[in-house]
C-alpha cells in the first residue's frame, strides 16, 4: 500500500464564502440563540422511599433528579 498525498483544495476561501452567500437563507439574518433562563434554587425536605422510587424512575428515563422534578411539576400544572 502506497502512501498518497493528500488533495489539494481547489479555489480559495473568497470563492467558498460567496458561494454560501448566494444560498437562498443568506439572506436572512440568523434568529440569535435564545438566552437560558435562570432558574430558581429551592431547598424541600421529601419522604426517602419517595426520592428512591424518583431517582430510580428519572434513571429508566435517562434523566437527571432535577429534570425529572421539573418535567413531574410541569405535568402536574398542566393537567385539569
Amino acid at each position: 500500500m502506497t502512501i498518497t498525498n493528500r488533495p489539494t483544495a481547489r479555489g480559495n476561501a473568497k470563492s467558498a464564502d460567496d458561494f454560501i452567500a448566494r444560498a437562498p437563507d443568506a439572506a436572512h439574518a440568523q434568529p440569535a440563540e435564545p438566552a437560558r433562563l435562570r432558574k430558581e434554587v429551592i431547598s424541600l425536605g421529601v419522604n426517602g422511599a419517595l426520592l428512591k422510587r424518583l431517582d430510580e424512575r428519572a434513571t429508566k428515563l435517562g434523566l437527571s433528579r432535577a429534570a425529572a422534578i421539573n418535567l413531574a411539576m410541569a405535568r402536574f400544572l398542566d393537567s385539569d
